[in-house]
This record gives structure tokens, C-alpha cells and sequence, in this order.
């Protein structure tokens, strides 16, 4: 029998307290979905699996350069990476200044979400501008979301969006694995650092420290320094 959003098919889906049932034993699924009443769902969280798997990839990839038929697979995996990073940055944003909207969930547009992430950083004062590491993000986010604005050329194999007056297609993607890497590793780590930043600024906060003692958000290579 199958389930809907409210009761969901039991032979797939059980809650933690109650635990599996009878159905899901019988059925013993290769994938299954627990209810573990948990907090919210973490796009930070998120975006750290999908770079495990992205760096995964990147690895195999440069033990074989020819393999040119994993082009898809990689550039949808350092896609998804970037984009829950970003995505990431606006949720934690929104947890420091309480605002609760959420406005990111289907949006998949990397400079919309980048403007809004780096345009709040800069103009309350944080000094991201002076993080080597910028320049290599503001270029990926550029780069990937010219090539796939929609989010669903490499996923998909095909794109809504046009150019050259047909469907943009992944067989005539191409990148450069050395360079496309590189700014993969900075944009990670720069992304990674400026939310760290806010978010351990909201614990500071809430723990009443006049100083953090875990974390130094001035620990980053700095332009000035030539670190």
C-alpha cells in the first residue's frame, strides 16, 4: 500500500521512537527514511557531504585525465558543493540578525545567492574583501553560473537554457581539471571560513564570551600579509 506526505509507505519510512515496522522488515529497503527528531536541516552540513564526495571524484580524476565521460558527474558534485555553501552563508546570516524567512530552498541561481551572502559580509564589516582566497570564489560562482544558471545542465545532461540557439547539452562542456580544482579547494575554504565567522559569533553571543576562545575568525590568508 502506498503512503502520501502524512503517512508515508511504512515499508520505506519508520519514526525513531516507534521503530520499524513489521511491512519495513519484510521489505528490508536499500534506502529508508527514519524520522529522528532532530533539528532542522543544515545546509552547512550538506554542502561538507557533497564536497567529501566532490573531492572523491577530483581524486579519480587525477589519476586519469582522460576520463573526460566523468565531466557531468564532477561538475554537478562541485555545482551542488557551491551551492549549499552559499546557501549556507544566508541561513547563518539569518540566524545572527533573526530573521526566519527562507527564501533559498529552491533558488539555484549562484550569483543571486553569492550577491546576497558577500554584498552582507562586506557592508557589516567583514573583512572578506582581504581573504585571498575571494577572487578564486567570485570567479567559480561566476564561471559556474554562466555555463549553468538553471542548476540542471550537469544534473540533467541537457538545460532549459539555450545558447547558440539550441538546449545547452553536457557533451559540450569542457573545463580546465588543474585550474577548475584549484578554485574548487579556495572557494571551499574561503566559504567555509566566513560562516564559521557568523556562526561563532552568534555562540559568542549566547555564551557571553568577550572573546572566543575556539576559534580565531582572523585566522585566514590575507592579501595584505601575501600569505
Amino acid at each position: 500500500m502506498r503512503g502520501n506526505d502524512k503517512h508515508p509507505d511504512e515499508r520505506f519510512h519508520f519514526e525513531i521512537w516507534n521503530g520499524p515496522s513489521e511491512a519495513f522488515r519484510n521489505t528490508n529497503p536499500s534506502v529508508s527514511y527514519c524520522e529522528i527528531h532532530n533539528a532542522d536541516f543544515d545546509y552547512g552540513l550538506a554542502a561538507f557531504d557533497f564536497k567529501i564526495a566532490a573531492q572523491a571524484l577530483i581524486l579519480r580524476q587525477c589519476e586519469d585525465p582522460n576520463m573526460s565521460n566523468w565531466t557531468s558527474p564532477v561538475l554537478h558534485m562541485i555545482r551542488q558543493t557551491i551551492e549549499l555553501y552559499l546557501k549556507s552563508l544566508i541561513e547563518t546570516i539569518r540566524w545572527k540578525v533573526g530573521d526566519e524567512a527562507s527564501t533559498v530552498k529552491f533558488v539555484h541561481d549562484l550569483e543571486l545567492l553569492w550577491n546576497q551572502g558577500r554584498v552582507w559580509l562586506i557592508g557589516n564589516g567583514y573583512s572578506i574583501t582581504n581573504d585571498t582566497r575571494l577572487e578564486a570564489t567570485d570567479r567559480l560562482v561566476e564561471n559556474l553560473h554562466a555555463v549553468d544558471p538553471l542548476g540542471d545542465l550537469f544534473r540533467f545532461g541537457t538545460s532549459r537554457k539555450e545558447a547558440f540557439g539550441r538546449n545547452k547539452s553536457s557533451d559540450r562542456v569542457g573545463y580546465n581539471q588543474s585550474q577548475l580544482f584549484k578554485e574548487f579547494e579556495h572557494a571551499c575554504a574561503c566559504l567555509e571560513h566566513w560562516i564559521a565567522v557568523v556562526f561563532r559569533e552568534i555562540i559568542q553571543e549566547e555564551q557571553g564570551w568577550e572573546k572566543d576562545p575556539f576559534f580565531d575568525q582572523n585566522s585566514y590568508p590575507k592579501i595584505e600579509s601575501g600569505s
